[in-house]
């Protein structure tokens, strides 16, 4: 499982480490009843969480083929530290293109969805976007008697699909896995907080150390 191939990433020497809180507040609206619309704004605080590291605006729109499965196109903007401790920042822009579908079991304990997204990443310095794929699988149990409650896992890898002549980071190949294990709590229909741990774990190239970063994330939920 990845989540037992992070713990012996993590144990390798040479495996840089960091302490990080991401706050991912994000905005879901239905226009009419297929019509979608979606607003990230998300702050992530690094070097163990003393400094902004990165800062990401993450607007889409989509359309929903069935109850169950949308397709999404969207936009991100992201300033991310040259470093850690860095008061620079570099720009990305990227393009992405989106399919969800999730549904609930028949007894509504457990909610589940599988995330897909293409993302083509224009990133300075770099002459030909990264085109990457990433999948995430997610699990949210909703307790019994307490329905409010919730406990929510997740697992995501990220693919980069092409090799970058200008960056040697950004080659075919695996590119980072991210596991996830946390408690949720809707206050009503519109509004839901989940926090919990993410392990993140993201694959270096040309002798370059691998990245292991622990972070602590809280989702604010807001439904429309």
């Amino acid at each position: 499982m990845a989540v037992a191939t992070i713990s012996l990433n993590n144990a390798q020497a040479g495996v840089n480490s960091d302490f990080q809180t991401w706050i991912p507040v994000n905005i879901n609206v239905n226009f009419t009843e297929q019509l979608r619309g979606f607003l990230e704004f998300q702050p992530r605080l690094g070097d163990d969480t003393a400094h902004l590291a990165s800062l990401m605006v993450r607007p889409a729109i989509g359309w929903a083929i069935t109850p169950q499965i949308t397709l999404w196109a969207g936009y991100l903007m992201s300033a991310d530290a040259v470093n850690l401790a860095s008061d620079r920042y570099g720009i990305e822009n990227r393009a992405w293109q989106g399919l969800t579908w999730k549904d609930m079991t028949a007894d509504k304990q457990f909610i589940w969805e599988a995330r897909n997204r293409l993302e083509e990443r224009f990133l300075s310095a770099n002459s030909a976007p990264n085109i990457r794929w990433r999948t995430r699988l997610r699990f949210e149990y909703l307790i019994p008697n307490l329905t409010s409650w919730s406990v929510i896992v997740s697992e995501e890898l990220f693919l980069n699909l092409n090799d970058n002549r200008n960056n040697p980071q950004l080659q075919a190949g695996l590119q980072q896995n991210r596991a996830y294990i946390g408690v949720g709590y809707r206050f009503s229909r519109v509004f839901q907080i989940e926090s919990g741990y993410l392990e993140q774990h993201v694959w270096r190239r040309a002798g370059k150390a691998d990245q292991n970063n622990s972070v602590w994330m809280t989702n604010l939920n807001i439904n429309f």
